[in-house]
C-alpha cells in the first residue's frame, strides 16, 4: 500500500473523455473524442487504471516522473508514457498510459489536462474510508485525525474475493472498526455487507 499527503475537487472542462484500462490489464479503450469548437478548447482526459499514484507536489518533477512511477512498482514499458494532472490540494496524480493513445490525443488538441478519480476529495471528516467504484476499478483513500489522508491506492475489482482480501489487510494498518467508509458507484450488495462489517459504520451514495 502507498501512503500519500494530501480540500476542494479537481475543476472539470466543458469537454471530458476517458482512457480505461480493461479488466485483463494487457489493453486500454478510449472514449470518443468530442468535437471541439476550436483548437483552443481544453480536452480534460480522465485515466482510469490501477497504475496510479499520488505524488504530494514537493516531491514532484516531470523529469522524475518515470523514476516515482518505477519506485511504486510502475516501470514503464517502450510503448508506455508517464502523464500527470495538475496539482490539486498539494498532490499530483501520476498515471501509466500507452503513448499511442497519448499521441492520438495530442493530434486532437494540444491543450490536455488529466485527471484522475483518486484526485477526488470527499469531505468525509476524519477517520474514514472513501471508496469509489469507478468502471473495473476501486479507488480507496483513507483519512485519518484532523482529515489527514494517510492512504490513496487504486485496485482492481474482479474477484470480491480479492477485494475483501484487501479491506482486510487493511485491518492489520488502520482500526477499520473506528473508521466510517464511504461507498459511492456500483458496489454489488453482496459485497457491501461483507466490507461494510468492518467499519463502524457504512454509508452508499
Amino acid at each position: 500500500m502507498r501512503q500519500a499527503t494530501g480540500k476542494t475537487n479537481p475543476p472539470e472542462s466543458g469537454y471530458k473523455v476517458s482512457i480505461q484500462q480493461s479488466l485483463d490489464g494487457h489493453s486500454f479503450s478510449l472514449s470518443p473524442l468530442p468535437e471541439l469548437p476550436d483548437p483552443e478548447t481544453e480536452l480534460e482526459v480522465e485515466v482510469l487504471t490501477p497504475r496510479t499514484q499520488l505524488v504530494p507536489t514537493d516531491l514532484f518533477a516531470a523529469d522524475r516522473a518515470a523514476e516515482l512511477l518505477s519506485a511504486a512498482g510502475f516501470a514503464l514499458r517502450t510503448d508506455e508514457r508517464a502523464v500527470w494532472s495538475s496539482p490539486v490540494n498539494e498532490a499530483v496524480a501520476l498515471m501509466v498510459v500507452p503513448d499511442s493513445l497519448v499521441k492520438r490525443l495530442e493530434g486532437h488538441t494540444a491543450h490536455l489536462r488529466y485527471s484522475s478519480p483518486l484526485l477526488a476529495m470527499p469531505g468525509l471528516g476524519e477517520k474514514s474510508v472513501w471508496c469509489c467504484c469507478k468502471g473495473s476499478l476501486i479507488y480507496i483513500k483513507v483519512y485519518g485525525a484532523a482529515n489527514r489522508l494517510l492512504l490513496a491506492e487504486v485496485i482492481p475489482a474482479q474477484e470480491d474475493s480479492e477485494i475483501c482480501y484487501f479491506f482486510e489487510r487493511m485491518t492489520a494498518v488502520f482500526p477499520l472498526e473506528e473508521y466510517r467508509l464511504h461507498l459511492t458507484g456500483m458496489v454489488p450488495k453482496k459485497l457491501r455487507k461483507r466490507i461494510g462489517g468492518l467499519f463502524k459504520k457504512t454509508t452508499c451514495a
